[in-house]
């Protein structure tokens, strides 16, 4: 899949991003069972969606491969306030983006900046870094 790279499931810790069902999730809970007689340990990893706050889960072993989203971490310069959007203007590429108004953020004016990732093809501001 674009936009992501693959990691052995035994490698993954809590705080990291995995694709569970073509989902970018951030993982909150692995619990890892032992090694059986039937072959190898098995991890169960919980995560909360990044653009959607959903629950997912999977169970595999730890020694299987699983894609881990690649997150671009980016500053944009808010241009506009649109009801429930936003317009931002990235400031490396100068790009401008329209993205849905998070719910827990807070502070957002023209002429701010904020942080933003974008995750395979999808965006989401996660912070405002600050004002005029």
């Amino acid at each position: 899949m674009p936009g992501t790279k693959q990691v052995n499931v035994g490698s993954l810790k809590v705080g990291q991003y995995v694709m569970i069902d073509g989902v970018p999730c951030e993982i909150v809970d692995i619990s890892v069972s032992k090694p059986g007689k039937h072959g190898g340990a098995k991890a169960r990893v919980v995560g909360i969606g990044i653009f959607e706050k959903i629950k997912k889960e999977f169970v595999a072993p730890t020694s299987s491969k699983v894609e881990v989203p690649i997150i671009d971490r980016r500053k944009g310069q808010v241009l506009a306030l649109m009801g429930d959007m936003v317009q931002i203007m990235d400031l490396q590429t100068y790009e401008t983006l329209e993205l849905p108004i998070p719910e827990d953020i807070e502070g957002l004016e023209p002429g701010g900046e904020v942080e933003y990732i974008e995750a395979v093809g999808q965006y989401k501001i996660t912070r405002v870094i600050g004002g005029k």
